[in-house]
C-alpha cells in the first residue's frame, strides 16, 4: 500500500507545471500561448530569456529527482517512481493533461539511478546543440544514449528497460519536432544573450 502511496506522489510532484507557474508568476506570460507552446525550459528560454529557461530545467529535474527518491530503496518502486513523474510532467493533470516532454524531469531521474549514463547522454545533447543549436534535436539524439550506456554498464536489465521506455516517451512527445525537422523548418536557439 506505501508503495502505491509513493508512486501516485511521484506522479503529482511530475504534474507540478513549474514552467507553467514560472511564466505565469514571474513574467506574467502564459507559454502555453506564446512561442511553440511548450511550458518546457526551451521554450522558456526563448520567450523569457535564459534565466527563466535555467530555472524551467532546474524545477523540473528536481522533480525527477526527488520522485525517484521517494521509491528508494526498493529497485522496483524507485523505477515506477521514475515512470510516473516522467509520465505526470508530459501529461499533467493540471493542465488538462497537456504540458512538458519530460526531458528535465528524465534527466532528474536517471541522474538518481545512473550519473555516468547521463553525463554521457549530456555530452551527446551538447555536441549536437554546438553542432546545430537545435535544442529539440539533441534531446531526441541523446535520449536512447542513457539506455545504452547503461546496457554495457551492466545494469539491471529492468533499470535499461525502463530506459528505453523513457526515451521512447520523450522522442514521441517530439513528434511535431521531428516533423519540422525533416521539413528543415526547426528554429536553433539564438546566440544573443537575453
Amino acid at each position: 500500500m506505501d508503495g502505491i502511496v509513493w508512486i501516485v506522489l511521484a506522479y503529482f510532484i511530475g504534474a507540478i507545471p513549474s514552467g507553467y507557474m514560472i511564466g505565469r508568476v514571474f513574467y506574467g506570460v502564459n507559454l502555453k500561448k506564446v512561442g511553440s507552446g511548450n511550458i518546457g525550459a526551451t521554450n522558456a528560454y526563448r520567450e523569457l530569456g535564459a534565466v527563466a529557461g535555467l530555472s524551467v530545467f532546474i524545477c523540473d529535474f528536481l522533480k525527477g529527482f526527488l520522485a525517484v527518491h521517494l521509491g528508494m530503496p526498493d529497485p522496483t518502486l524507485v523505477l515506477a517512481c521514475a515512470i510516473f513523474a516522467i509520465v505526470g510532467n508530459d501529461w499533467s493533470v493540471f493542465l488538462k493533461f497537456k504540458s512538458g516532454k519530460g526531458v528535465a524531469c528524465g534527466v532528474g531521474a536517471f541522474a538518481y539511478i545512473c550519473a555516468p549514463a547521463v553525463l554521457v547522454a549530456f555530452l551527446v545533447w551538447l555536441a549536437i546543440f554546438k553542432w546545430k543549436h537545435i535544442v529539440s534535436l539533441g534531446s531526441i539524439v541523446a535520449a536512447p544514449v542513457v539506455a545504452i550506456v547503461m546496457f554495457f554498464m551492466d545494469k539491471p536489465i529492468e533499470y535499461v528497460a525502463f530506459a528505453a521506455a523513457a526515451a521512447i516517451i520523450i522522442i514521441g512527445k517530439h513528434k511535431d519536432n521531428i516533423g519540422r525537422l525533416l521539413r528543415g523548418e526547426e528554429k536553433p536557439i539564438s546566440r544573443e544573450k537575453r
